[in-house]
């Protein structure tokens, strides 16, 4: 064993003991406090943690992102028990945010539901908007049952040390016009927010969900999302990540699509030093359909990682997954597409395609579109490209005028606003908010 292995494997080692100090604290101290269904869940979600520990770059998904900088917070601030009583960051924060018309609105402060800033729902109305420090044991078991046999280290560490979430219930045959925006802010204290977000779409029940992250200072988020759209359903799905620069961000999401049901994901991330996002979809159901689409923005020494992976279970089921990165200065991002079709899922059309802008000779993409078909009779296609800036488009703008700069930062904006334009159609004031935080992080000189 090398001396570098040696101190890394005791490093890991420490952090871990220190984390688990740090769970032992948090039992001791909210104990009769917790709800009982949630005390089991958590001591069980522990030893699955413990087994796995942090993902490394050994691990093949995160061989391009270092999460040293992460396990390391992690052991820091989950000593800490999270509050949500500083009100002038949490005031600064939220006065950021757009005015969405006839918006529902509930604010999660630190992962602690904050009801005097959420708005107030009338639970008859066929929306059920309950944080989990309300829920009864069988609903909140309900919750958690799918969670006991995933592995995946960051979600086990999110249940393990969850102080609050929200479930979102919306009944049969209920269309739900108006927005749901979920805000979750970080207001800098050092303490680890693991905001958990569980969504339930009824059959031939419609909704469209914000689920919006934001942050100041050296905020640290591992968040988790779980989505269910029963048959004929369909939910219009939107992420928002624009925390701090100086911010650590970790999210997972995951979706299963039923019989014919519909699922639409828009993804912008356009914060955090570093990014993380794992989004998972199961087709499950005949017919079942999902359209993801995502934007992600990296300046300075920032790192994004989108790593996706859709399964077609059922027959005919279609999938299009459409991605795209703009990354300047010394910026990383990383991009990993899977679709698999599995044996049996006959008819399946899944197309992908990812495609990234280099605005400096320093910034780096990783691409990696993967595609494993277990069965005949299917239509998939994908393809990646890496570039710069059109110099045909450039040319073209200049002559009739264009100043040079302008040119490009016109060039930039349009390759995003395509993403964009997927909110735009639904949500026309969250797409302008979005144009403005866009514009703010692009370079003067592209």
């Amino acid at each position: 064993m090398t001396s570098h292995t040696h101190d890394r494997d005791t490093r890991a080692a420490t952090t871990l003991t220190t984390i688990e100090g740090a769970f032992r604290k948090l039992q001791a101290e909210t104990g009769s406090a917790r709800p009982s269904w949630l005390q089991p869940l958590q001591d069980q979600a522990f030893k699955v943690f413990q087994k796995t520990g942090f993902p490394h770059k050994k691990d093949e998904d995160w061989k391009y992102t270092n999460l040293t900088g992460f396990t390391e917070r992690s052991a820091a601030y989950l000593q800490n028990q999270p509050s949500n009583n500083n009100n002038d960051h949490i005031e600064a924060l939220l006065d950021k945010l757009p005015l969405i018309d006839g918006e529902i609105r509930i604010v999660f402060i630190n992962g602690l539901h904050r009801a005097d800033l959420s708005t107030t729902v009338d639970q008859a109305a066929g929306i059920e908007l309950t944080p989990y420090s309300r829920i009864d044991a069988s609903t909140g078991e309900q919750i958690f049952r799918q969670q006991a046999s995933n592995q995946n280290a960051m979600i086990a560490l999110n249940t393990a040390f969850l102080t609050d979430g929200l479930a979102i219930r919306v009944a049969e045959n209920m269309r739900i016009d108006i927005p749901i925006h979920v805000v979750f802010a970080a207001d800098g204290q050092p303490a680890a927010a693991q905001p958990h977000l569980t969504i339930d779409i009824g059959q031939h029940a419609e909704a469209l969900i914000v689920q919006h992250h934001i942050s100041t200072g050296e905020s640290l988020t591992n968040a988790v999302t779980e989505i269910t759209c029963s048959e004929h359903a369909r939910l219009f799905f939107i992420r928002l990540q624009n925390e701090s620069e100086h911010s650590m961000h970790v999210a997972n999401q995951i979706v299963r699509v039923a019989k014919n049901a519909h699922f639409e994901n828009v993804s912008v991330d356009i914060g955090s030093q570093l990014a993380r996002n794992d989004l998972n979809i199961d087709l499950h159901g005949e017919r079942a359909h999902a359209n993801l689409f995502g934007l992600f923005m990296s300046n300075g020494n920032r790192h994004t990682d989108n790593h996706l992976r859709v399964d077609h279970l059922a027959p005919y089921t279609t999938s299009l997954e459409h991605y795209r990165g703009i990354l300047s200065d010394t910026a990383r991002g990383v991009f990993n597409g899977k679709i698999i079709v599995h044996s049996g899922a006959d008819g399946t059309d899944a197309q992908m395609n990812n495609r990234n802008l280099l605005l400096s000779e320093r910034a780096e993409i990783d691409t990696k579109p993967e595609l494993e078909i277990y069965t005949d009779e299917v239509k998939c296609a994908h393809g990646s490209t890496t570039g710069q800036l059109d110099q045909n488009a450039m040319f073209y703008l200049q002559a009739r005028g264009v100043p040079q700069e302008t040119a490009r930062l016109m060039l930039v904006g349009a390759f995003a606003r395509e993403i964009i334009a997927h909110i735009r159609s639904r949500i026309p004031a969250l797409a302008d908010y979005l144009d403005t935080i866009m514009s703010e992080q692009l370079p003067e000189k592209v």
